[in-house]
């Protein structure tokens, strides 16, 4: 009875603490030193506030064997000084996690229990089958892994470099509101200069612009962007509904832009970036405002503004 009582006692008052903090988060992030927690982590358990060491134990971390060449790749689009702190971050098989999600509160990434799993040995076999998968294949293929540790790296980042996310949703509805970059178009295959220019590139189609209005801003979701011009409004769709400003669409155009030439045969054969994939890498960048491109200075590698885009 006397063990049941401390127990109850001990569940109340982590709820009281943790009711406490998310009170006081928004107040906090006004203030130096502290960082908003998304509402998506609001969800989580009261569990995910005790200490890293205490919530792994029951979450076991990926095989860094296994995954050695995803995360070599993965590494090398950063910058070279944030890599030893990247390798320190877990990433942990995450019961909650359809594919892959980052705690950057807390400091770690949770991804699918298929992480390495073969569609034979998935519990969702049956569906992944319907998708024309084969038992033997990869429920996550190394491209797959490229991209979605990049994203939320770039979350885990944006945290640990004090990145402002309110100034970051400025920036982004700036460069994404300004004609001159074109409007958002699936296949980029605008008209404009593609050359290493001071003016912004005359884009009369953007991908860039395509993906965060397709992944964020896409509220109605429609299959194709609106030929009139509501594809200005900003409104997030109901999955991000509670997310706060400026968080997603950090993750997302750095991700399009450090995942160029993911989907290479190269990449996908050898698990290594080329120089032409670098050179993609470098081209994306012409797709977005050097006012957004100056948010991932110190988070992106630097020989991405380094590189010059060979013909």
């Amino acid at each position: 009875m006397r063990n049941a009582v401390l127990v109850a006692l001990f569940v109340l008052g982590g709820g009281t603490l943790a009711n406490m903090y998310l009170s006081k988060s928004e107040s906090l992030d006004q203030k130096p030193g502290f960082y908003w927690v998304s509402e998506r982590l609001v969800q989580i358990p009261v569990v995910s506030f005790l200490p890293t060491r205490v919530l792994h134990r029951e979450m076991p971390s990926i095989s860094r064997e296994d995954n050695a060449s995803v995360l070599k790749s993965v590494y090398e689009v950063f910058n070279p000084s944030l890599r030893p702190f990247l390798a320190l971050v877990p990433i942990v098989l995450d019961a909650s996690a359809d594919t892959a999600k980052a705690y950057p509160a807390i400091g770690y990434i949770g991804v699918s229990p298929d992480w390495d799993k073969t569609v034979l040995q998935s519990r969702h076999r049956a569906i992944y089958e319907q998708r024309g998968m084969k038992p033997g294949d990869p429920v996550f293929m190394q491209r797959f892994k490229t991209n979605l540790l990049i994203h939320e790296f770039l979350h885990i980042l944006q945290v640990h470099q004090g990145i402002d996310s309110r100034s970051c949703y400025e920036a982004v509805a700036r460069w994404y509101l300004d004609p001159r970059y074109g409007m958002p178009f699936a296949n980029n295959k605008g008209d404009g200069n593609t050359a290493m220019s001071k003016s912004p590139p005359m884009l009369s189609a953007n991908r860039m612009k395509y993906i965060v209005w397709y992944d964020l801003y896409n509220y109605r979701r429609l299959s194709d962007v609106p030929q009139d011009e509501s594809w200005k409004n900003m409104q997030y769709w109901e999955r991000y509904r509670f997310e706060k400003k400026g968080v997603e669409e950090f993750a997302y155009i750095g991700e399009e832009i450090l995942s160029s030439g993911s989907a290479s045969e190269s990449y996908i054969k050898t698990g290594r970036w080329r120089d032409q994939d670098w050179k993609d890498k470098k081209a994306r960048l012409l797709e977005v405002s050097p006012e957004v491109i100056a948010l991932y200075r110190g988070v992106f590698n630097p020989e991405l503004t380094q590189r010059k885009i060979q013909k």
